[in-house]
């Protein structure tokens, strides 16, 4: 005997999607957001913690009429930037012009020059003489980074210039004068691999009478990550100074009613809190 096999196959019954209540919805997606932000902030944390600044301390004299003297910032091998100091005297004789030193008569005067050494380096520069951009002089703690305005090519760090005739001169750009305070220089360079990196150069200037400036350089240092700003004076890593990465700035608006990382931190304790009102409020 043959069993029939039934004609009606066991079918489970369609499952309804529950709907959740408004707020535990709401608070799920918090969360969502919250973990994610979490793991951004923690990404920046841990690129901030690997910036690293590499001080070299110095002590370079640069020569009045001595030529360019160069120096190397991160140690490659290769140049990164040079600093040129020189001095004028002319005086007229029976309409002939000659060069004496001191000035006995005519004109005079001297300037002191930051110059990358090579093409894609550059200086950060504030104001200009005669359209000829000035090297900006930054205090200690000033932020060396992209929002600064950079020139390549040679700039003028000071300058001065007068007639021993009329017995007048002036001086020029923002390392006239004796600097510190505000000695760092700020620069941008890039590696052997292209990479952009910034830095600075503490530089003691003096003007020495009224046709020269001496100038030391005494340290330098750069962001061994590139792109990553620096701030002048500082002299070690790991980069200290948070609000040089924002996670706030790669997240997208925040969402009212976000759930509290400390909460979330506790655990299971806190997860118990988190949603207390949500369960009173399905009960409801």
């Amino acid at each position: 005997m043959i069993r029939q096999e039934s004609s009606k196959k066991d079918v489970m019954p369609k499952r309804q999607p529950a709907r959740l209540a408004g707020k535990l919805d709401k608070n799920l997606l918090n969360y969502a957001v919250a973990a994610s932000a979490a793991g951004v902030g923690m990404m920046a944390l841990t690129q901030a913690a690997e910036a690293r600044v590499i001080a070299t301390p110095a002590n370079i004299v640069v020569p009045i009429n001595g030529g360019l003297v160069q120096f190397d910032i991160n140690g490659d091998g290769v140049p990164d930037f040079g600093l040129s100091a020189t001095n004028f005297a002319n005086t007229f004789t029976g309409g002939a012009r000659r060069r004496v030193r001191p000035p006995l008569g005519g004109d005079f005067g001297g300037k002191l020059l930051a110059v990358p050494a090579q093409s894609a380096n550059e200086v950060a520069v504030n104001g200009s003489y005669f359209g000829k951009a000035c090297a900006a002089d930054m205090a200690a703690g000033a932020r060396v980074g992209p929002s600064l305005p950079f020139d390549a090519g040679a700039v003028f760090m000071a300058g001065i210039f007068g007639t021993g005739c009329a017995g007048s001169s002036f001086a020029y750009c923002n390392w006239k004068g004796t600097h510190p305070p505000h000695p760092f220089l700020a620069v941008k360079f890039t590696d052997t691999s292209g990479n952009v990196h910034y830095g600075w150069v503490r530089i003691a200037v003096q003007q020495s009478g009224v046709t020269q400036f001496n100038a030391t350089i005494t340290g330098y240092a750069y962001e061994t990550t590139p792109n990553t700003p620096i701030r002048a004076g500082v002299t070690h890593g790991p980069v200290s100074d948070a609000s040089l990465i924002d996670p706030a700035d790669a997240l997208a608006p925040k969402v009212p009613e976000a759930a509290s990382l400390g909460i979330l931190a506790l655990g299971a304790p806190g997860l118990s809190a988190w949603r207390k009102p949500d369960e009173e409020e399905l009960a409801a």
